[in-house]
């Protein structure tokens, strides 16, 4: 055996003795028995059991820092991108058991504040900068949005270090379960979530904004676009670095000919669901509320169908409800909770 094939054994022995025992209870006399070597010889390679400590975490912390950074790395939208990492870091957990292990148990003495933790450091800084776009559409600041990062990795970290011992559901269910609740939130949490970038036919995701207007009586508008049969809420898809909010003003004026201040419009929350009239498309929404004031006969203050806007319906919510031609954003989300908070 050469020198280097000696030295790749001992960090493999040491990394089995390390992550069962941990740095204390591993001594150098068991890494010499387990590989079939004498002290001396580990000696010889690594000067002491501290630096053949550090030089196995550090191979580990390299490998997961480069799974990780490979599944941000992908040209997908920051949905997928969840999926990707929290796959990731599952399957690295189960290709490579005795590593994380170590990276999560005892900080060499070369990284006292934990190398498990200047991991994640790192990982926060690309996930923040990966969603800064969709935090600042959903009006949070640079600071806000740093937090929300630290609470997004640290929910997949510490399921991860779950998932190390208990190993079930399989690593697609936990998944698609942390995706299901870090992306949809607790109020849409979907029944059967799946990993969507493990699809061959995995679906478009359209990010749009939506305005449920209302007059005075209460009723809701909807409309139905040209050449389709759904009726839905008036609203339509981002324009690149526009915000939710900048996007349904435009939208109102573009689509109903009303000029609508953003302060004007009452924020509803999000949805992510299927489209109402795309095959295979999902739709990511920022959701908004605009109580129409009286017009007083003026024309210029009623709504009036325009661009792709065909038809306009006024409806009571109870019987918007009973439709067959409504879109699942409504009939899924924001009818039941109207009807659920009269």
């Amino acid at each position: 055996m050469t020198g280097v094939q000696r030295r790749a054994q001992l960090i493999e022995v040491a990394r089995g003795l390390f992550a069962l025992r941990g740095l204390d209870g591993a001594t150098i006399e068991d890494i010499a028995a387990a590989a079939g070597v004498s002290k001396p010889v580990v000696y010889e390679h690594f000067g002491s059991k501290e630096a053949l400590y550090t030089e196995v975490v550090e191979a580990e912390f390299n490998r997961l820092l480069a799974v990780i950074t490979e599944a941000l790395g992908a040209d997908a939208g920051p949905r997928i991108l969840i999926e990707r990492v929290a796959y990731a870091l599952l399957d690295y957990i189960e290709s490579h058991t005795d590593g994380f292990r170590i990276l999560v148990r005892d900080a060499p003495p070369s990284q006292p504040e934990g190398t498990f933790a200047t991991l994640l450091s790192r990982v926060t800084s690309h996930v923040e900068h990966i969603l800064s776009k969709e935090f600042s559409n959903r009006g949070l600041s640079a600071e806000v949005g740093g937090m929300y990062a630290q609470m997004l990795v640290g929910m997949v970290a510490m399921t991860g270090q779950w998932w190390l011992d208990a190993r079930t559901p399989d690593k697609a269910t936990v998944a698609a379960h942390l995706v299901n609740l870090s992306w949809n939130g607790l109020t849409g949490l979907q029944k059967d979530p799946e990993l969507r970038h493990m699809q061959k036919d995995a679906p478009v995701v359209l990010t749009l904004s939506a305005v449920l207007v209302r007059d005075a009586d209460g009723r809701i508008l909807l409309v139905r676009k040209r050449g389709t049969g759904k009726f839905m809420q008036p609203g339509g898809k981002l324009e690149p670095g526009e915000s939710f909010s900048a996007a349904a003003a435009r939208e109102m004026q573009e689509e109903l000919g009303l000029t609508v201040a953003e302060s004007e419009l009452e924020v509803l929350g999000d949805w992510y669901g299927p489209a109402a009239n795309e095959e295979n498309t999902f739709i990511d929404a920022g959701l908004f509320a605009y109580t129409l004031p009286a017009s007083n006969g003026d024309p210029a203050r009623e709504p009036a169908a325009a661009a792709e806007i065909e038809e306009l319906l006024w409806m009571d919510p109870a019987e918007a409800l009973k439709r067959e031609d409504i879109s699942p954003l409504l009939r899924e989300h924001i009818l039941p909770q109207m009807l659920a908070g009269a």
